[in-house]
């Protein structure tokens, strides 16, 4: 998964583009699996009879283990999870579709999935023993010129938003991997290039329609159901019901300059400085994330991906190789179109499936004794022949232009977010797993005495899901409690009530 230039395809910027271990790990690490909560009503298992009538009812498709397209219709990206097998894929067409699955699943005491991109980091579309819903036929984008927003079905991918979205001159702020969904990226925050510009991708969410736990589909907006809406807003995917369709305001295209900087690893805690510095003064127009990287060969490498207003690259480049104080040993500039750059910086407009294991920590600040330590965790990391990526996102600019509580994303006032990422084979051992999360653990421990929290788009199996969402727990847990008041929606990674 690192081999598009923003060292993999995920969820926004870079692809996205602590102490160890911290809090309770599932049983099987990185594995999804049922957990109910109690007070749901227990139902019978569905006979064959009533599997046909829930075919009979929908618009779209469902999918049994039997039919030929099973293995396709419950694929998500990571490869690790294709041994999980559900009951049932339920491929929604409309939103009724989805309502009748969530009323099957009540009847029968089913465990549900929801599922648009398929790109969770813990596989949280898989479950075994339940249904998964499958919203990726249900991917439209519709432009409304007048009131200049765009209605996107919950399945379509990030590719296709743009390309729907750029015949009309007209963008939303986004990650760079064109398979990931627009859905799942959105309900959890969404960092991307233009980020610092516009803010988050669910800073543009105006309205969505949404399903809840009792099957109700529900329009919401600031006048209906205004706390769900907030919660959407980065709270994270399959906490409070399953989207069916977004509504977000759009911004203007423009052509994009590129500034891309390699610096000598030797000076690798200074770039670490002076990126945090430079990404607290440039323009609200420029972007630019940090990558160190370790290679099985002993390598390592810091660089930097940086994207302005085209015609600026050259002051930009200059501007943070200032802020660092040492001298790029390469540099590249060049402008493209914003159709163009998208595909850039994504790799092209379609992504292989691929096998990884990710953590985050989320930074205030920056200080010396902490960029030593995450360089060193990198060098450390070659040093033992096996590769490792640290990619820090700026959360600075338009991010910080509202309140912590004004939306669910909580990280508001920090500086940025660190991706810790690596490769796993399609179909890792469990030591190979565990051998992973241990090196996350030990990168979130270098860390430690800055990170405030995690991203929660980046979600790990040793991570307390509460530490996703700072000072925003306990509201987001009032909405939990309003429209799930069963735990419907639950699994190792949902909001705690």
């Amino acid at each position: 998964m690192l081999g598009s230039l923003l060292a993999g395809c995920t969820t926004a910027g870079s692809r996205d583009v602590g102490a160890s271990p911290r809090g309770s790990t599932p049983s099987s690490v990185g594995s999804p699996s049922p957990s109910r909560s109690t007070g749901t009503p227990v139902g019978s298992p569905p006979t064959d009879s009533a599997w046909r009538a829930l075919a009979a009812g929908l618009d779209g498709d469902l999918v049994r283990p039997e039919d030929a397209d099973y293995g396709e219709a419950k694929e998500l990206f990571n490869p690790r999870w294709d041994a999980v097998h559900p009951l049932a894929v339920v491929e929604a067409t409309t939103a009724e579709d989805v309502s009748e699955a969530i009323t099957f699943a009540l009847r029968h005491s089913l465990d549900v999935r929801p599922k648009s991109g398929g790109h969770s980091y813990v596989g949280a579309s898989a479950v075994t023993g339940g249904i998964v819903v499958s919203t990726s036929r249900m991917a439209g984008v519709q432009y409304d010129a007048p009131a200049g927003t765009a209605a996107v079905g919950a399945g379509a991918r990030l590719y296709q938003v743009h390309a729907a979205l750029d015949a009309q001159g007209r963008t939303i702020p986004t990650g760079t991997c064109p398979t990931v969904g627009a859905t799942g990226l959105t309900v959890g925050g969404g960092l991307g290039i233009a980020s610092r510009q516009y803010g988050l991708t669910c800073d543009q969410l105006d309205g969505a329609v949404v399903v809840t736990a009792d099957g109700v589909i529900r329009t919401v907006d600031a006048d209906t159901d205004p706390d769900l809406l907030w919660a959407l807003q980065g709270g994270g995917g399959a906490n409070f019901g399953i989207v069916t369709q977004l509504r977000y305001s759009t911004q203007p295209t423009a052509s994009l300059g590129f500034f891309l900087l390699s610096f000598p690893w030797s000076g690798a805690a200074a770039v670490v400085r002076g990126w945090s510095s430079r990404i607290t003064a440039m323009p609200l127009s420029t972007w630019a994330n940090l990558h160190l990287e370790a290679g099985s060969d002993g390598s390592t490498q810091a660089r930097v991906v940086g994207v302005c207003a085209a015609g600026a690259e050259t002051a930009e480049a200059q501007a943070l190789e200032a802020a660092v104080g040492v001298d790029a040993s390469s540099t590249s500039l060049f402008t493209k179109t914003y159709l163009d750059g998208v595909q850039f910086l994504g790799g092209g407009t379609s992504s292989s499936r691929q096998g990884w294991a990710a953590g985050s920590d989320v930074l205030p600040t920056m200080t010396t004794p902490a960029s030593q330590a995450l360089v060193q965790v990198i060098a450390d990391r070659a040093a033992s022949g096996q590769s490792g990526v640290a990619i820090l996102d700026p959360l600075t600019g338009a991010v910080q232009h509202r309140a912590p509580g004004a939306s669910a994303f909580p990280w508001r006032r920090h500086l940025a977010s660190i991706q810790w990422y690596l490769d796993v084979p399609s179909s890792p051992t469990t030591e190979q797993l565990s051998a992973a999360y241990d090196w996350i653990a030990t990168a979130h421990a270098a860390v430690s005495s800055l990170s405030v929290g995690g991203y929660v788009n980046y979600l790990e199996p040793r991570r307390p899901v509460a530490s996703y969402y700072g000072g925003n727990l306990a509201r987001l847990q009032a909405v939990k409690r309003a429209y799930d008041p069963h735990g419907f929606f639950s699994s190792p990674y949902t909001i705690p009530s």
